[in-house]
C-alpha cells in the first residue's frame, strides 16, 4: 500500500498569512476659517457681516467724521478707508472692528491671516496697521502691517508672557496702486509672509510662542490716537484660519 506524508498535505492545503496592513500616515485636519470679510454685501446698520459663520460682524467706528467707504468697481466691492491728511490737521480717521473671540485667539496653534490691499506710497506716512488683534507691549498680539519707509507687507507677532517680536517682511514694496494678497502663516516653529504667492522672510520661534488676549479685531488702525498708524488705502477679501 502507497503511504502519504500527512503532515506535508496538510502544508500545502494552509494559505499563507497576509503580512500586517501598513498604519494609515496621520492626517492634520484642514484649517478652519473662523472669519471672512469680502465687503460685496455692503455695510447694514454700520456693521459687516463675517462670511465665516462664526457671527463676529464688523463694526464700522469713525473719528473727527472718519468712515469707511464701501466701494463697487465691477462686479465686486471693496473697503475704502479715509484718505491722509495733511500733518497737524484734524484728521479723519476709521477703523472696522470685532469683538474679541476664542477663535481669534490663536495661542500656540497654527494660525494665518490674510487681506488683500491697494495702496499708493502717497497714502502711506510711517507704518499703517491693515489688520491685528492685541498691541505689542500690552499682553500679546497679532497684526498685518505696511512699513513706510519701504512700503514692504509686514506680519508681526508679540508673544504672551515673554514680549518676544518675531517679523516677517514681503520680498518687495507692494505700495504701487496695483491689487496684492498678502498671507501671513504662524506654524509650530515660524512666521512667514507672502504676497501674490512669492514669499518673504521667515522668522524662526518657540513652539511656546503664545497669542492671546482680549483686544478686539480692529481693521484700519490701533485705535484712535493722534499718531496712531491708521491704513489709507483700500481693502478687500480679509480672512482669518485656525489650525
Amino acid at each position: 500500500m502507497k503511504m502519504f506524508n500527512l503532515t506535508a498535505l496538510v502544508l500545502l492545503t494552509v494559505p499563507a498569512l497576509a503580512a500586517p496592513a501598513a498604519a494609515a500616515p496621520a492626517v492634520d485636519p484642514p484649517p478652519t476659517l473662523v472669519a471672512r470679510y469680502n465687503f460685496d454685501g455692503g455695510a447694514t446698520a454700520g456693521k459687516i457681516s463675517d462670511l465665516s459663520g462664526k457671527g463676529s460682524s464688523l463694526t464700522v467706528r469713525g473719528a473727527d467724521n472718519g468712515t469707511v467707504a464701501i466701494t463697487t468697481e465691477g462686479a465686486g466691492r471693496y473697503a475704502s478707508f479715509p484718505a491722509l491728511c495733511a500733518t497737524g490737521a484734524p484728521c479723519a480717521r476709521a477703523i472696522l472692528e470685532a469683538p474679541n473671540a476664542a477663535d481669534l485667539n490663536p495661542g500656540t496653534r497654527n494660525f494665518r491671516w490674510a487681506a488683500t490691499v491697494r495702496v499708493t506710497a502717497a497714502q502711506l506716512r510711517g507704518k499703517a496697521n491693515v489688520m491685528q488683534k492685541g498691541l505689542a507691549g500690552a499682553e500679546s498680539s497679532w497684526k498685518l502691517q505696511l512699513t513706510g519707509k519701504t512700503g514692504r507687507a509686514q506680519c508681526a507677532m508679540t508673544a504672551k508672557g515673554t514680549g518676544q517680536i518675531a517679523t516677517a517682511t514681503s520680498a518687495r514694496p507692494i505700495a504701487d496702486g496695483a491689487w496684492h494678497k498678502i498671507v501671513c502663516e504662524r506654524t509650530a516653529t515660524s512666521l512667514s509672509i507672502s504676497v501674490d504667492g512669492v514669499a518673504g522672510s521667515r522668522a524662526t520661534i518657540p513652539a511656546t510662542f503664545a497669542v492671546d488676549n482680549t483686544m478686539p479685531l480692529r481693521i484700519g488702525g490701533p485705535n484712535f490716537g493722534a499718531s496712531s498708524d491708521m491704513y489709507h488705502g483700500q481693502l478687500d477679501d480679509v480672512y482669518i484660519q485656525l489650525g
